[in-house]
This record gives C-alpha cells, structure tokens and sequence, in this order.
C-alpha cells in the first residue's frame, strides 16, 4: 500500500499545486477535491473496475467511462482539466490509483490550508467542552487548524487514542496495560 502512495503522491502534488494556482473555483482546490474523491468511489466499485480494465479498451475510452460516470455524479461539471488529468493516469495505467492519489491530494490540501485532520478514539462519548479542550491542545502542538472525528471504541476501556496522520498518542487503558505485558513478558 505505502508503495502505492508513493506511486500517487507525484500526480496529487501536481493537481493541488494546479488547482492551487486557479482563479475560477470552478475549477480550484475543491472542485478537484470534489472530482477526486467522486472519482475514487467510482474506480473503487468492483463492477466498474472489471470493466475499466477490460483489455479491448483503449486509453481513450477508459476516461470517456470515467468521465460519463463522474458526469452523472456531479451534475455534469467535470473540467477539461480534470479531464486531461484522467487521461494522465490512463496514458501511464494508472486510474486505479485514484484513491491514493485522492488521499494524498487531501493532505496536500490540509497543508495548504494549515489545517490537521485528527481521529479521536474514546472509550465514551466526549462532552463538546472535553473535545474542544482536546482539539486546543491539538492545534498548540501542531501549530494548525484541527479538524476531528471521534469514533467511541469501548474496548479502550477508558482514556483516548488520536491518530493524527502517521502519528499516534496512546493514552488509553488498552494501551497502557499492553506496554505493561510487554515489559513484563520481556523482563
């Protein structure tokens, strides 16, 4: 998967530095956003891919299925640009890699944008006060806007794990009472 991104990461640099630089928010950092993230979902559905990857199409017709589907989706408002930029990926056999580069085109945005996306996992439901609180110290450590989703997972049984890109705090029960078997199973 990691060598996927890595394959993905040069074409999502290009469309947000692209997008970045556009006047018309027709075709700015959320209309390719939006076009990523359509697109994705559309080369991520099993029937659609079989077909795509079909050896009797070309190149051509590959991104003329992508675009009639991505057309039907976002009423549609598909630029030329965007466009051409699928027939990038195709030229190189790389549609299939929409997902990666959507994912990577997304943190380049958030970076653009000065902005963190965090997933708080707790074991109970936070009070807005508590995720507020949470989501300052966040933003102090980071230096950036933090933009959080929280997911309840009771087998944490207390405290709370955030995932902040590759990085991870652990400060849940779970997690200390596994450091704890480790040192003990090492000792």
């Amino acid at each position: 998967m990691a060598e996927l991104s890595t394959f993905a990461r040069p074409y999502a640099k290009a469309a947000f530095a692209y997008a970045a630089e556009q006047q018309d928010p027709a075709n700015g950092i959320e209309a390719w956003s939006n076009a990523l993230a359509n697109a994705s979902v559309v080369v991520q559905d099993q029937t659609f891919s079989e077909y795509l990857t079909r050896p009797t199409l070309d190149q051509q017709q590959q991104v003329q299925a992508v675009v009639a589907v991505l057309g039907n989706q976002l009423d549609g408002k598909i630029s030329t640009d965007f466009q051409n930029f699928l027939a990038q990926l195709a030229k190189h056999d790389r549609l299939s890699l929409l997902p990666y580069v959507n994912a990577e085109f997304e943190l380049q945005k958030a970076k653009g944008l000065n902005e963190t996306d965090v997933v708080i996992e707790s074991a109970f439901a936070l009070t807005s006060e508590q995720e507020k609180a949470l989501t300052d110290r966040l933003a102090a450590r980071f230096g950036t806007k933090i933009n959080s989703q929280v997911e309840i997972k009771p087998e944490l049984i207390a405290g709370v794990v955030i995932r902040a890109g590759d990085q991870v705090i652990d400060d849940s029960v779970l997690g200390k009472l596994e450091k704890l078997r480790t040192s003990l199973l090492a000792g």
